[in-house]
């Protein structure tokens, strides 16, 4: 039978037909080819083409199943995860889309049956999680990079604890090394016990040092007498500046290596715990933004809960909750003696007490409250610390 010419109607409704979806019971996987009616799908089935797939099917049927099944699973669930997230929706709704695209694997093609039973397979491998109603089957995605993503942040922070641990007992045997080091350079006062007739001498032998020193001296200048009073000049002053260029002890003196070591655990929980975002639960924050109406602008709120790292739900004075960005949020700074949470820097996350508000330098001096550096007195920014509710 000719084809019909281009243009025509009957043309026009062949390419139509062409583009949609046909009907599962006219396609053949194993030639990846779609029929458009009962009539071309049994001449395909007797084409020498069909045959030779056949023939090749009969020598491993269980592996073409295993990958076919295999491709429509992991397509599947491709569509479940990129389309729908963890929200739980109807198995239908997801085998139309997937079916929707010509080049997907079909189900008669598979293992499985029935939708119903390729749901039922997800569940009991706990893929996702599914439920029946009157409506149907619905499922819902189990993301378990999430649950992998959230196990090795939670052993991230247990490393890092443990890490902290052992840097303060090993703080902590240096103070006591320290301690016991000192312990026998100490010298205790004593009362002056002598007879009444026992006579008082004083010993004011120079050291050989010094007298090797001054003899050398006293031998250089009798050898070498300086040629005229302008030399004698030049070395005084020579010698003067040198004394000059001399740092004094004071200033030259070197850090300890406790207090080296301190400084480098500062700086390493400063680095550690420095982050781009500072909200916590349970601060007190005022609002500095008049987007959300002059009423709110300047008023006070609680944290109650984060929605994400950058944005929290805020109870407000006057008992109305907002959801709000940390950009539009300050942190409030209380009457001394009160207490604080640290929320930025290296002591993020511990609750301090405030101890004195500097404000030529624009920062608070807290007392740590909680942790293993309790008791311990930091100096923060304004920004790095807020009022605990």
């Amino acid at each position: 039978m000719p084809k019909h010419e281009k243009g025509t109607p009957k043309e026009i409704a062949n390419r139509g037909k062409g583009k949609g979806l046909q009907k599962l019971k006219w396609h053949c996987q194993m030639c990846s080819k779609q029929c458009r009616d009962q009539n071309g799908f049994k001449c395909h089935l007797t084409s020498e083409s069909h045959q030779r797939q056949l023939l090749l099917f009969a020598e491993n049927p269980d592996s073409y199943l295993n990958e076919y099944s295999k491709e429509f699973e992991s397509r599947f669930l491709y569509i479940l995860k990129t389309s729908y997230g963890g929200k739980r929706v109807r198995a239908n709704d997801v085998y139309q889309d997937y079916i929707r695209d010509r080049g997907n694997v079909h189900m008669n093609a598979t293992r499985w049956h029935t939708l119903s039973g390729f749901v039922q397979y997800l569940g009991r491998t706990e893929k996702c999680k599914i439920d029946q109603n009157e409506k149907g089957w619905h499922i819902s995605y189990i993301d378990k990079e999430d649950e992998v993503r959230k196990q090795e942040l939670v052993e991230k922070a247990r490393h890092e604890k443990e890490e902290e641990e052992r840097d303060h007992e090993a703080i902590q045997r240096q103070i006591e090394r320290g301690k016991d080091g000192d312990s026998g350079k100490d010298h205790v006062a004593t009362d002056l016990v002598r007879e009444e007739d026992e006579k008082v001498t004083f010993s004011l032998k120079m050291s050989t040092r010094l007298v090797e020193e001054k003899k050398e001296k006293v031998y250089t200048a009798e050898s070498k007498p300086s040629t005229s009073v302008f030399d004698d000049v030049k070395n005084r002053k020579r010698k003067s500046d040198q004394l000059d260029s001399k740092p004094s002890k004071s200033s030259s003196q070197k850090k300890s290596a406790l207090d080296e070591i301190r400084e480098m655990e500062e700086q390493k929980k400063e680095k550690r715990n420095r982050k781009d975002y500072w909200l916590h639960e349970g601060i007190v924050v005022k609002i500095v933004t008049k987007k959300l109406g002059s009423e709110y602008y300047k008023t006070k709120g609680v944290v109650v809960s984060l929605v994400d790292n950058y944005t929290a739900k805020v109870e407000l004075n006057s008992g109305d909750i907002i959801k709000i960005d940390q950009n539009y949020l300050e942190t409030v700074i209380p009457a001394e003696g009160k207490e604080m949470i640290i929320v930025n820097g290296a002591y993020r996350g511990n609750k301090a007490e405030l101890l004195k508000i500097m404000e030529s330098e624009y920062t608070l001096s807290l007392k740590i409250k909680s942790g293993l550096l309790r008791d311990r007195v930091v100096e923060v920014p304004y920004e790095d610390a807020s009022k605990s509710a």
